[in-house]
């Protein structure tokens, strides 16, 4: 069996960590029985990777996919798997997979608990107060019971509204589909999302990027916000109208936001969100795929394919997700 990689980060150190866990664990005696004798680990994009069964793979360029005929199983290397269903050319009998792993719920939580206490704390203005050596207190901001919205409960949505909610904070959730979640308000459809806008004071996007949730937070959207609302991103820079987002800001109509992701990656030098100090931007690093524990999730996708059987966590096509 020939496992294709490819990752369009370049991560050299992850392709070898990746590439040390698989042929490990194929080489367990539980899993001999599948007699792949190896397998085999080859750059997706090389002409050995034009054979491979498996491709594993983040960001990969339109028609590599397709030119790779003897593919069985597609793994996303995160759990996004816009990446992929933006090449025109993605072949319509090949499963798809993403990764659902709890680490990353892990991680992505910590990041956002981490901005929103930084901004509703004034971390920026005492490090800038540090910075010149101003010893002076500002108004502490109340935040038990203070509405949160966490827009998109999927499994690192929910874990993220979930930790919220423990730390004191009232939490609303919205998504495409009506959740039930213990001392999360969850909502959906318009009229939830309205809810949600006109009700919350920080604002969390956590949802997958479909053609629906392109351009969602807009200057309508933003307009709808209490005024000096928070915005935070660590959904899909495309959810965001840039230029929208930087006038509420500009404007006062929201305080700040924080920023993981981009419709344009890495962020241009020439980019005005470099020259707004209210907004907090971070490398597309909230929540990186941790080989350590995703492996086995595609450890089992492998197996269940090699068996006959459908992986577990499958990209819905209709979805989009």
């Amino acid at each position: 069996m020939i496992i294709g990689y490819y990752d369009k980060t370049g991560d050299q150190q992850s392709r070898a960590r990746w590439q040390q866990l698989l042929q490990t664990a194929f080489a367990r005696p539980n899993l001999a029985r599948l007699n792949l004798a190896g397998p085999d680990f080859v750059a997706l994009d090389s002409a050995a990777g034009r054979h491979a069964d498996i491709a594993l793979v983040w960001g990969p360029p339109a028609g590599l996919l397709a030119s790779c005929k003897r593919l069985r199983l597609i793994i996303s290397l995160g759990q996004g798997v816009d990446h992929i269903m933006r090449d025109p050319d993605l072949p319509d009998t090949v499963p798809v997979c993403r990764l659902v792993d709890p680490d990353m719920a892990h991680a992505l939580s910590q990041w956002v608990i981490a901005v929103l206490l930084d901004h509703l704390r004034d971390g920026p203005a005492y490090r800038e107060q540090a910075a010149g050596r101003v010893f002076q207190q500002r108004p502490q901001i109340q935040t038990l019971d203070l509405p949160v919205a966490v827009y998109g409960l999927g499994a690192i949505g929910r874990v993220i509204a979930e930790r919220l909610a423990a730390i004191g904070f009232q939490v609303l959730g919205w998504a495409a589909s009506q959740k039930s979640l213990p001392d999360i308000a969850c909502h959906s459809g318009p009229a939830g999302w309205q809810h949600c806008l006109q009700t919350a004071r920080a604002h969390i996007c956590i949802l997958p990027l479909t053609k629906k949730t392109e351009n969602l937070f807009n200057a309508k959207a933003f307009a709808q916000m209490p005024k000096a609302s928070y915005f935070i991103n660590g959904g899909r820079g495309r959810q965001l109208v840039e230029e929208d987002l930087l006038a509420a800001i500009q404007s006062g109509q929201l305080a700040g936001a924080a920023l993981d992701v981009f419709r344009t990656e890495p962020l241009p030098e020439e980019h005005a969100f470099w020259l707004e100090p209210r907004i907090t931007i971070w490398p597309h690093v909230a929540a990186r795929t941790n080989p350590e524990t995703a492996s086995r999730q595609v450890i089992a996708a492998i197996e269940a394919v090699l068996d006959g059987q459908l992986p577990a966590n499958l990209l819905d096509r209709t979805r989009g997700y």
